[in-house]
């Protein structure tokens, strides 16, 4: 990557995520949710076409975390792809175009979320999977 997009590049990503006034310290001295920060940074930087991100938003704050979502929003708008996990099952249904379920290692359930309501519109990604593990009832 040429070094004057790698500058701008990191600048974008280090005043998005609020670490300029960081970035001369060890990392060692961060906290877990700047650590995450970074990780995201070096991770973003080249702007691969494919992202692959294992619970991105966990240790982030509100605000980096509606950044974040939006950074993901527009790589996908842009063509290209976001593959990412997470526990926060609010968040893939707001945010993903199609989920994959997984239980004890297995790809229980894969689609949109229209595709998973099986008819029911009000169905919320939570219940879907307590109904898939089944624990009916068990969500709201």
């Amino acid at each position: 990557m040429p070094s004057e997009v790698r500058r701008e590049r990191l600048d974008k990503y280090l005043t998005l995520f609020d670490l300029r006034n960081a970035i001369g310290s060890p990392a060692r001295t961060y906290s877990h949710g700047m650590r995450q920060k970074l990780l995201l940074t070096g991770a973003l930087l080249t702007q691969p076409p494919l992202w692959v991100l294992d619970e991105p938003l966990t240790g982030l704050d509100p605000t980096a975390s509606l950044l974040l979502k939006e950074e993901m929003r527009a790589h996908c708008a842009a063509g290209n792809t976001v593959f990412f996990s997470t526990h926060i099952l609010e968040v893939a249904e707001k945010l993903c175009h199609r989920i994959g379920i997984l239980m004890r290692g297995k790809l229980v359930a894969v689609g949109t979320m229209e595709e998973l309501r099986t008819g029911e519109q009000a169905k919320s990604l939570e219940s879907i999977f307590f109904e898939l593990a089944g624990k009916e009832g068990a969500a709201p």
